[in-house]
């Protein structure tokens, strides 16, 4: 047996302590240790088809611990084979945290893809007898999970992750933390709730965890390094760069080498960054495996748009291209996303054979800045999610699941000798049928804005205003919109027309403003024969009906009527944000209340409007994108379904907007999609159109943005 006798080059080995941080106090007695064996875990080695490692903790009152283990048998009669060895014991000292001990033992010698049994412990009390099952050999099926952040929430929420995902994958021969396993480095507290929201199951899948921002801290000092409590709990393989141990390290498993890389290090030095290349490019030139995975914490692409880790980019992406790293697993940034086909490429031509994901599975969500970027291929929000992943001859297959056990997308890497990995959707089929791709997934025009306001405070339109609505008649494009003066504030919303050729290029139109009687804001316009009908918005958010007979000139018919089911009127407040749909003689016409909810009314003679129920047809929330807003742009049929594009704003102050989809069989019963929202950084009152070819899509706030289907 190998025995752990190094803890850390920052501090010192023995007893492990000795720095005052001022940090928010801690719960010390809910996870205080006792002289029975906690927080067992299960952590890979450099080879995990012949050894395994094992870590737990204890009260300081247990000076020596041990482990045993055995070949598992049914027989319950194996115990009397097991062989038993004194593990290596350290001493941790952390602020008002109780003192522990922490054990840990490498067993080696052991046959590949064999089920062993083990316990831990000493006089003071053992573990139970649990199962692990060393790594077989690169010609047999490999099985292994993923997860994003797991941070906060993680006895209460993430555990039902955990669960879901051993139950997905129960011979998973590893567990892959892409960083950021709990919330503040040195929280003992923190780490109690990680080792309780595992559970068994962290004695069961050896862990590969890499290091995020939040498993670090500075020392007074000035030092950045990771959590006291990282090395004392993880034994991990020390083949990596001197000074960064355990937390930059590589296994090979099963004809895949897994590789850690420590990018809050590269965030913070350029020292630890070259060092960690160096290192990188050395055991991927000399990598006898068919697969390489590798993960750390700071995308090399993030989702979010405030973000962007060019060091690592820079840094590491040519040597993935250089050396076809085939997956490349990451964190940070608290929602879902992968892609492979559009990723940027240096050399003209090129495309990439190396898959990025981002992931989160902890409960911790992203409120803001995030947008659907073309190196994007699939994604979600507010989503909490695991990932199951099989590695079998030339096959790579990659399932991503909710904490609830649904397939939210899927995907399988191909080798193909001399080129790179061919790549394989299998999004579900129900959420490809229901929402299809070229109707929910967009990406920006490089142009973009196309339209805006004109700046100027002497000119009616300085600024445009919330939702306008674009028509295709021929060839030509048609735009209304809502322009004013900051100078005067709410006084007035005029209404303009812009015309394009191509929806590209636009030109206002000389009479502009067009109408300039009523208020007139967020409309929507339908051409029935020769007139042109406009839903809009007035002042007090109250929906008027509007006709023309050539674009320019509007005639009010006056604040729509509203009725409630039984024939009463609405109750007295603001009913805005209309979105109309005409079908067999019938007008529907959704409309919000203080955009809390949408609601459906219906007309045979534009008069007077009935609701369909007096309930609303779509809520806001519970899903925190859409948690405090909500209000229908568009509705749209496609394949036999009805989709309404809704803007939403998960903030109680609307600070920000996001652009969003649901269907619906008899546009009363409405579903949402998954992957909203499908538009994000701030750009909302958006809907579909289609130009001929394909749909395309337009937001109008804050100034107007066209979006083109990925392809």
């Amino acid at each position: 047996m190998y025995f752990k006798n190094s803890i850390s080059k920052v501090i010192s080995t023995g007893t492990l302590a000795l720095w005052a941080l001022a940090v928010s106090a801690q719960n010390t007695d809910r996870y205080a240790p006792t002289a029975e064996p906690d927080r067992i875990v299960l952590n890979v080695t450099a080879d995990p088809s012949t050894s395994m490692a094992v870590n737990w903790r204890t009260s300081d009152t247990v000076s020596e611990s041990f482990a045993e283990i055995a070949v598992a048998e049914a027989d319950p009669r194996f115990v009397s084979k097991a062989k038993k060895y004194k593990a290596s014991t350290q001493k941790l000292v952390w602020e008002d945290t109780p003192a522990a001990n922490y054990h840990s033992i490498i067993f080696d010698n052991l046959q590949p893809g064999t089920k062993y049994a083990y316990r831990v412990g000493g006089e003071g009390g053992w573990s139970e007898w649990i199962h692990f099952t060393t790594a077989g050999t690169s010609d047999q099926k490999l099985s292994f999970i993923y997860y994003g952040d797991v941070q906060v929430n993680i006895s209460s929420l993430w555990s039902r992750v955990a669960r879901e995902a051993y139950a997905k994958a129960p011979d998973a021969r590893l567990a892959i933390y892409a960083g950021d396993l709990i919330n503040k480095a040195n929280r003992d507290a923190e780490w109690g709730d990680w080792f309780r929201g595992g559970g068994f199951i962290h004695a069961m899948i050896p862990a590969f965890p890499t290091p995020g921002n939040h498993d670090h801290f500075d020392t007074p000092e000035g030092i950045n390094t990771t959590s006291v409590f990282w090395r004392p709990q993880f034994t991990l393989p020390e083949n990596g760069p001197k000074g960064l141990e355990e937390t930059c390290y590589y296994a090979d498993v099963q004809g895949v080498r897994f590789i850690s890389l420590n990018s809050d290090q590269v965030d913070v030095s350029e020292k630890w960054t070259q060092v960690q290349k160096e290192w990188l490019e050395g055991i991927l030139k000399n990598n006898p495996n068919k697969w390489t995975v590798i993960t750390f914490h700071h995308p090399i692409f993030s989702p979010k748009t405030t973000r962007d880790n060019k060091r690592m980019r820079e840094t590491f992406k040519p040597l993935f291209d250089r050396y076809k790293v085939d997956l490349v697993l990451q964190g940070h940034d608290h929602t879902y996303a992968r892609g492979m086909v559009n990723i940027p490429m240096t050399e003209k031509g090129a495309q990439s054979g190396t898959m990025y994901v981002v992931s989160v599975s902890g409960p911790k969500m992203t409120d803001s800045n995030i947008d659907r970027a073309a190196w994007i291929d699939r994604s979600a929000m507010y989503t909490q999610l695991f990932h199951a992943v099989n590695v079998e001859g030339e096959k790579l297959s990659f399932d991503t699941y909710t904490a609830t056990g649904e397939l939210y997308d899927a995907f399988d890497l191909v080798k193909q000798k001399g080129k790179i990995n061919r790549i394989v959707e299998r999004i579900p089929a129900t959420a490809s049928e229901e929402f299809p791709a070229e109707i929910v997934r967009f990406k920006p025009h490089a142009g973009n804005p196309v339209f805006k306001g004109t700046g100027d405070p002497k000119t009616w339109d300085e600024k445009i205003r919330e939702r306008g609505y674009i028509l295709r008649e021929g060839s030509k494009y048609y735009m209304w919109y809502t322009g004013y003066t900051k100078a005067k504030g709410d006084s007035m919303k005029y209404l303009g027309l812009a015309t394009s050729d191509d929806g590209l290029k636009w030109a206002r139109h000389p009479k502009n403003p067009i109408h300039t009687t009523l208020w007139v804001e967020d409309m929507s316009v339908l051409k029935e024969g020769n007139t042109y009908y406009m839903f809009a918005e007035s002042k007090n958010d109250i929906a008027h009906l509007l006709t023309s007979t050539d674009r320019i000139h509007w005639k009010d018919r006056g604040a729509i009527d509203i009725r409630l089911k039984n024939g009463s009127p609405l109750s007295k407040g603001p009913y805005g944000t209309p979105a109309i749909w005409k079908e067999k003689g019938i007008w529907y016409l959704f409309y919000e209340r203080n955009d809390a909810a949408v609601w459906l009314a219906t007309s045979k003679d534009l008069k007077t409007w009935t609701n369909v129920q007096d309930e609303p047809v779509l809520n806001a929330g519970p899903e925190k994108y859409d948690a405090f807003a909500v209000a229908f742009n568009k509705i749209i049929q496609y394949k036999g379904l009805y989709y309404a594009y809704y803007h939403a704003s998960a903030f109680k102050d609307w600070r920000e907007w996001t652009m969003n989809v649901a269907v619906s069989k008899d546009l009363v019963h409405w579903k949402k999609y998954a992957g909203n929202p499908i538009v994000g950084n701030d750009s909302s009152s958006g809907f579909p159109l289609f130009d001929g070819q394909q749909w395309r899509f337009y937001t109008m706030h804050p100034d107007v943005r066209v979006y083109f289907p990925e392809k």
